[in-house]
């Protein structure tokens, strides 16, 4: 029987298609995984949460409330200067009056907070003030969370407390659901008292454990082994000698299933793991030991178990959710005639599932249609991490244990429904079904024509450049972005200085000297009252508030001043350059995703463009002569440079697109020099003559990855061992520098795209 067992499971994972798909749909897995948890101006980076977390791993529960608390409060501050600076430089008619209610609203933050903010020395674990928001505001929201989970339990207590003190006057009420209801939650949380709190930020765990794409991935990887168990030996008609006896029967689906639940379990835990590595080295899982009311979503959790406990839990349920689903499938495998069939109706049940999660609310007397469900069980974060309890005719039922009979009810059927078929049936044919042909294949009398079809029809890879052309374009035109005081106060003054030095335009920038330098002296007048004793500090802070709130935007100012002595010295003209700077990668997050989507792209897309031959034993063929090979490879070279070279330029036309939203991009025919980051360029050109060379540049290094991919595919003459080694050689160095470890960019050739920067 174990050795039945482990030839069904054999037959399938020892297939190099099989191995091939499910490696495929591992690394999509995290490639989702990376993609959508990429930062942008108003999100953080994985590192900050990691970074964060190493810092208060050493202190104590009390000592991390006052350190969040006090970084909270801090943050908080330097917010409400942005804030106050942002409506004072607005044109807004109603900003000053609306700046100065802020600052009554909160007196002497403004003040207290202005050096700060100044100096820029607010960002601790970010790269802006937007995202040090974001991350600082959610870490307190947790903590402050999880900090009150005493008068949580508390409050659910009063509940039961105030229901029995009105229940002399309201005794027909002591019988309903909610009474029941309020009853039944006071008693699975009194077991809870005793429970310790250990705050770490929930981001990694709920990440890892509660991905929906994962789930999607693995309803897929069950949907490829259980029909592989059954559509083999249809196909080839097996059957008839395997079920030659009832014994064998019976042993037969035996070990059919057995192989199926092993399989399930394996490829769940597979996932998730990686989950678990993937968010544990990008963004830290904190202690797996703590309990499990510790992660602040799942606080409502009446469950006495810990973090580890829950991923445990989580793995076995979902392992178990694929083998019903699994089972089920493997019935309608057998049932079916047509090989079709099967799959399309695991897709209407998933479809239905869904349709059920998504329209059915959480509070409807039909809730349990909701969660109990194929994809409401498999979100195990409900099961483990919440509180609910389903209406059944006015008594109440835990979601966890009804969740749990409703998946061995599903068991069950799958099992027996799979099991009696199997026994009982006579005939386990195949059917092809043959539908009639729209295009005809055609035969090209170009070389190059014929290349192109095999390596971007035949091989997929211009589906895949499609999908990375959307990737990319969500990616940098998705997000939304908001102009700073300073660059705003920057734009508008850059903008009506922009082109050749007059009269008009010397004096406007003399005017707003004087007014900063004025602003400057009055400063230094109050400071002096001060330190003589004259008045009090916090009568000068409020004194130095309005001056304060002029001079905040000089550091923008001095740009203005910089470009104005270089336009005196040189002759040169005004160019507003912020744009230019975000275009070139100066500002901003710089070019390192990009890249790395690139590689990917090249990678997946051309890794099988000369091993495909090998694969099919064609060069034996299409290399009669020297001339035909040189020929044939030089195709496929000029085939892929063209797909490469369009794909490449996508990053610039959406970067160029998202950039003109917040900033003009004029004087294209100005001199280069006229950007201060490039004034040390020996060789004067105009600035639109640089952006052509930065393009060619990057399109060129694409091009060296793809030749890359290309000569891989050639020497090693198999798709896998040439991913395999082009992720290695190309991939994981930029991965690496994504997750901190900087030095391994100089593995890559980033350093070289990257050079603009």
């Amino acid at each position: 029987m174990y050795r039945l067992i482990f030839f069904e499971l054999g037959k399938i994972i020892k297939k190099r298609s099989f191995l091939l798909s499910i490696a495929g749909i591992l690394f999509l897995n995290l490639f989702l995984l990376w993609y959508v948890n990429l930062p942008d101006e108003d999100s953080p980076k994985l590192s900050a949460y990691r970074a964060f977390e190493q810092d208060i791993r050493s202190m104590s529960e009390e000592e991390k409330q006052e350190y969040v608390e006090k970084l909270y409060q801090d943050i908080e501050g330097v917010c409400l200067v942005r804030d106050v600076l942002q409506l004072e430089a607005s044109s807004f008619e109603m900003g000053e009056v609306f700046a100065e209610q802020m600052r009554s609203e909160h007196p002497g933050v403004f003040e207290a907070y202005y050096d700060t903010y100044e100096k820029d020395s607010y960002l601790k674990y970010t790269d802006s003030l937007e995202q040090e928001e974001a991350l600082l505001t959610e870490i307190y929201e947790e903590m402050k969370k999880v900090s009150g989970y005493g008068a949580y339990l508390e409050s659910v207590q009063n509940a039961k407390g105030a229901l029995g003190g009105i229940s002399i006057f309201a005794s027909e009420e002591t019988d309903s659901f909610s009474s029941r209801n309020i009853e039944k939650s006071a008693s699975d949380y009194k077991k809870l008292e005793n429970v310790e709190i250990t705050f770490y930020p929930s981001k990694g765990i709920t990440s890892a454990m509660g991905n929906h794409i994962s789930d999607v991935f693995l309803l897929l990887a069950i949907f490829l082994f259980a029909c592989g168990l059954i559509y083999e030996e249809k196909e080839k008609q097996l059957f008839c000698i395997t079920r030659a006896s009832v014994y064998g029967r019976g042993h037969s689906i035996a070990a059919k299933l057995l192989a199926l639940g092993i399989y399930s379990i394996g490829v769940t835990a597979l996932f998730y793991g990686v989950n678990l590595l993937f968010f544990a080295g990008t963004t830290g899982i904190g202690d797996l030991s703590r309990s499990i009311q510790s992660v602040a979503p799942y606080l409502e959790s009446s469950l006495s178990i810990s973090v580890c406990g829950y991923v445990i839990g989580s793995i076995l349920t979902k392992a178990m959710v694929l083998f019903a689903a699994g089972a089920l499938l493997t019935f309608l495998s057998m049932v079916s005639r047509y090989g079709f069939m099967s799959y399309l109706a695991g897709i209407v049940v998933v479809l239905i599932s869904w349709l059920l999660y998504r329209f059915i609310p959480s509070y409807s007397s039909f809730n349990w249609l909701k969660y109990l469900n194929v994809l409401g069980l498999m979100k195990t974060e409900n099961i483990y991490g919440g509180y609910l309890n389903f209406n059944f005719f006015g008594h109440p039922i835990s979601r966890s244990h009804a969740s749990l009979v409703a998946l061995l009810i599903y068991l069950i059927i799958g099992i027996l429904m799979s099991a009696c078929f199997f026994i009982r049936c006579r005939t386990l044919e195949l059917k092809r079904i043959e539908l009639p042909v729209v295009l005809k294949p055609r035969i090209h009398s170009s070389l190059f024509v014929h290349e192109g079809y095999k390596i971007l029809v035949m091989n997929r890879a211009g589906l895949i450049l499609l999908v990375f052309v959307g990737l990319i374009g969500y990616w940098y035109l998705s997000g939304q972005e908001a102009l700073s005081a300073r660059e705003s106060y920057y734009q508008s003054v850059m903008m009506q200085l922009e082109g050749e030095l007059t009269q008009e335009k010397e004096a406007l920038i003399d005017a707003e000297n004087k007014r900063y330098e004025e602003a400057f002296a009055q400063i230094a007048k109050i400071e002096e009252l001060v330190d003589a004793g004259e008045i009090d500090k916090s009568a000068g802070d409020s004194m130095k508030s309005r001056y304060n709130s002029e001079v905040a935007f000089y550091p923008a100012f001095q740009r203005v001043l910089d470009q104005y002595d270089y336009v005196k010295e040189s002759g040169g003209e005004f160019l507003y350059d912020t744009g230019y700077l975000h275009l070139f990668g100066i500002l901003g997050s710089g070019f390192s995703v990009e890249f790395l989507m690139l590689s990917i792209c090249m990678v997946l897309s051309f890794s099988n463009g000369m091993s495909m031959e090998n694969q099919k034993k064609s060069w034996q063929l299409l290399s009669a002569t020297k001339r035909g090979k040189r020929q044939i490879l030089c195709r496929k070279i000029w085939v892929c440079a063209l797909g490469t070279c369009l794909i490449s330029l996508v990053p610039w036309v959406c970067r160029i697109i998202r950039i003109r939203r917040l900033y003009p991009m004029h004087g294209l025919l100005t001199s280069l020099r006229s950007i201060p980051h490039y004034r040390g360029i020996r060789v004067s050109m105009p600035v639109i003559l640089w952006i052509g060379l930065a393009v060619l540049v990057q399109v060129f290094i694409v091009e060296l990855v793809m030749l890359a991919v290309l000569l891989l595919s050639y020497v090693l003459k198999s798709h896998m061992r040439t991913l395999f080694a082009a992720v290695l050689i190309l991939v994981i160095p930029l991965v690496l520098k994504e997750m901190g470890f900087d030095f391994a960019q100089y593995c890559s050739l980033y350093p070289l795209y990257g050079f603009f920067t």
